[in-house]
């Protein structure tokens, strides 16, 4: 303290000599008292007197290049500093380490990075690589740092100097890390931005001793945990990619930049997968290499998605002019050379790791994932060659061929399968450009599903393909049928008409399937119920595309309705099949008797009563103890509630005559046969058709009788009632047991 004040009261009268000899004599003191004072144990003032010391060695050498003595202000400023840090880091460690002070170890530790950028800077270097490799060659002095501080901390030295090892090994790992991260990035950056291959790959010696870094660190540095050394292998993968890649891109157009990244990908993965095939497990150094390298490998693929996608989409944009009747218009179909290379060397990796078995995803996913990058990028490739549109869409077909074969004849591979629904996927979407093309095409799809179908019912194998193969035959029969009828110019209606013949077919086909083993049932019935309820999907299809045009409606719904009356003969199908028979003749019926203007309601709803009644009776055959409301309830007030709304508005005596005979027999036959429903709906619509028939009559009547009349006659009847007021209750009560004793 008397130092500081000495100097803080005396610096303004002294000269230069002086104050240079009072900032030696503080520097010497604070370098000089860390040793009494952790002999008296006072560690932290230690440290602190050495961090002052250090600061005033970095001030000591300002004030020499300020004050300029032998001419040190006209030195370069940055060759001075370049100098001044590489000495002040030397000796900052050595009285580091001979103190056992852990501040001076760790300030010269941070200033032995700084000479050498600060001679580049002062040398002229503008080139990035250049401060990249500065950086890099940091990480590889703390690396070196670190592995010297474990092999001694292995020979035993830690016991006599644990702080300052352990300060060195964390702060070496710490800073070793982020010079890496740093340099890395400038080398990257020079790499992306460069202008020639040349400069490009001077990214490689950075990059390349990074790489080589973390590979040491993976391998022979085992007291890392093995996500570090995993970490580690994959950063190194990640600098020789980016080398790789960046040097690659100024080979090539801008275009094809995820495929020069892509190259060395697929190379690093089928490299890293050989090291995991050979060695077994999971080893650190090849899996963290595979991950890094799958990585960017699908981020090449995905960078080429957008132009894939453009491509597979172009041919059905022209689909809707061509089926319009339009002329159509003359159209090129561009695949772009880099999408489709990316996407055949992900086919190509997928390939290679699925044959080396080095993951532990299901085969089943990779093989699929093969299968559908190999045949996509075979399809593509007649058009990326600029050859016609229908060697493309015979190529697709041809896939599907060959892929309807491995399914058929080879052994049961998802990678067939897989390749079974994108091929045909493919060449149907393309066809659609084209009516000659997509009649072809759905003819083969078709051909191929069944023969497909039959293969894989009649060896069980793939039984999850055959009711999807099934289906698929369904859906290309009908659309065959809509493209040869759209391009026989029939009409709307007849083209669906067809279809539903198609759908139709379907139904016996899946009744009456070939014959089969035993222990092929299960396939078969779900080929079947596949077969069936996608012909039931075409012909709703059907019946809704031919809703605008009533006349053929209602004769599509009456070939539906006899389809399922058919459909009806099979015991299992019996019960749906005649409700929605019945339902779609009644529907046909409707619609033809709203063709005629035909506005009688009783039309309309003696069909749909009939239908209810035939049920309800059947019901009451196998159900005698059930109630008659709902066997009978439900047809009986369709049939009779529509005629007694109407029947007030209508003048005409033939209803009310039919009317209140229908009500009267229900009534009679609810007697006969004790069923409640019959006798409440049959007496109260006889009674309000009665009642309809009578009011005029009643109403004349009483009009001519003299007013007080009707008055008296009320009166005696309430004298009546009242007088015999106990044997009505007993009346009411009889004919309440009786109607509750009713079905």
């Amino acid at each position: 303290m008397a130092a500081l004040v000495f100097t803080v009261v005396s610096w303004g009268y002294l000269g230069i000599g002086g104050r240079a000899a009072v900032l030696l004599a503080l520097t010497a003191c604070a370098l000089v008292l860390p040793r009494p004072l952790r002999r008296r144990r006072l560690t932290a003032t230690a440290e602190a007197a050495a961090a002052v010391g250090l600061g005033l060695v970095l001030l000591d050498c300002y004030a020499t290049r300020a004050a300029g003595p032998a001419g040190l202000d006209a030195v370069n400023t940055s060759g001075y500093w370049a100098v001044v840090t590489a000495l002040v880091a030397g000796g900052a460690s050595a009285y580091g380490w001979g103190q056992r002070l852990r501040f001076p170890l760790g300030a010269g530790f941070l200033l032995m990075r700084l000479p050498v950028p600060l001679a580049l800077l002062a040398a002229g270097v503008s080139h990035v690589q250049a401060y990249a490799a500065a950086l890099v060659g940091a990480a590889a002095l703390d690396c070196a740092l670190l592995w010297r501080v474990e092999t001694l901390v292995g020979d035993g030295a830690d016991a006599d100097h644990g702080g300052p090892h352990r300060f060195l090994r964390r702060a070496a790992a710490g800073f070793a890390l982020a010079w890496a991260l740093v340099g890395g990035g400038l080398a990257v950056l020079g790499s992306m931005t460069a202008d020639q291959p040349g400069e490009a790959a001077w990214a490689f010696g950075p990059l390349g001793t990074l790489a080589l870094l973390g590979l040491l660190a993976s391998v022979r540095y085992p007291a890392l945990p093995y996500v570090a050394r995993r970490l580690a292998a994959a950063g190194a993968g990640a600098a020789l990619l980016m080398a790789a890649g960046g040097t690659l891109r100024q080979l090539l157009s801008p275009v094809w930049t995820p495929v020069a990244f892509g190259v060395p990908a697929a190379v690093l993965l089928v490299v890293a997968a050989v090291l995991l095939r050979r060695r077994g497990g999971q080893p650190a150094a090849p899996t963290g290499l595979f991950h890094v390298a799958a990585l960017a490998l699908l981020t090449s693929f995905l960078a080429a998605v957008p132009d894939l996608a453009r491509a597979v989409l172009e041919p059905p944009a022209h689909a809707p002019e061509t089926w319009a009747g339009t002329p159509a218009h003359a159209w090129a179909w561009h695949v772009p050379g880099a999408a489709l290379t990316g996407l055949g060397l992900l086919a190509i990796a997928l390939a290679a790791v699925m044959a080396l078995r080095v993951t532990t995803e299901p085969v089943a996913v990779l093989e699929a994932a093969t299968a559908t990058a190999a045949v996509t990028t075979l399809a593509l490739l007649p058009a990326s060659l600029g050859l016609p549109y229908g060697v493309a869409v015979a190529s697709a077909l041809l896939l599907a061929a060959f892929a309807a074969a491995a399914v058929a004849i080879g052994p049961p591979r998802p990678a067939a399968a897989a390749a079974l629904v994108v091929a045909p996927g493919l060449a149907l979407l393309w066809a659609s450009a084209d009516r000659a093309a997509s009649i072809t095409a759905l003819g083969v799809c078709a051909a191929l599903g069944a023969v497909v179908t039959w293969r894989t019912v009649a060896t069980l194998e793939l039984p999850r393909v055959a009711p999807t193969a099934a289906a698929g035959t369904v859906l290309a029969l009908g659309a065959e049928a809509a493209a040869v009828g759209t391009t026989l110019g029939l009409s709307l209606p007849a083209t669906m008409l067809v279809v539903l013949a198609v759908a139709a077919a379907s139904a016996p086909v899946a009744a009456f399937g070939p014959g089969r083993p035993v222990s092929a049932e299960a396939v078969q019935h779900s080929v079947s119920l596949s077969l069936e309820f996608t012909g039931y999907a075409l012909a709703a299809v059907a019946l809704l595309l031919t809703a605008p045009y009533p006349g053929r409606l209602a004769f599509a719904l009456a070939v539906a309705g006899v389809a399922a009356l058919a459909i009806a003969l099979r015991p299992d199908r019996r019960a749906a099949a005649a409700v929605t028979a019945t339902g779609l003749l009644i529907g046909s019926s409707w619609v033809r008797l709203a063709l005629w203007d035909v506005d009688t309601p009783e039309a309309y709803t003696l069909t749909l009563a009939c239908a209810a009644l035939v049920v309800g009776h059947l019901r009451h055959r196998r159900e005698p103890a059930a109630s008659s409301w709902a066997t009978y309830g439900p047809g009986l007030s369709i049939a009779m509630t529509p005629s007694v709304l109407v029947l007030w508005t209508d003048g005409y005596w033939l209803r009310p005559l039919l009317l209140g005979t229908a009500a009267l027999t229900v009534t009679v036959l609810g007697v006969r046969f004790r069923l409640r429903s019959l006798l409440l709906l049959g007496g109260t619509a006889l009674v309000l058709t009665a009642f309809h028939e009578l009011a005029p009559t009643v109403a004349q009547v009483l009009g001519l009788l003299p007013r007080w009349l009707p008055l008296a006659v009320a009166g005696l009847l309430l004298l009546v009632l009242g007088a015999t007021y106990e044997q009505r209750l007993r009346d009411a009560r009889r004919l309440r047991d009786g109607l509750r004793r009713l079905r």
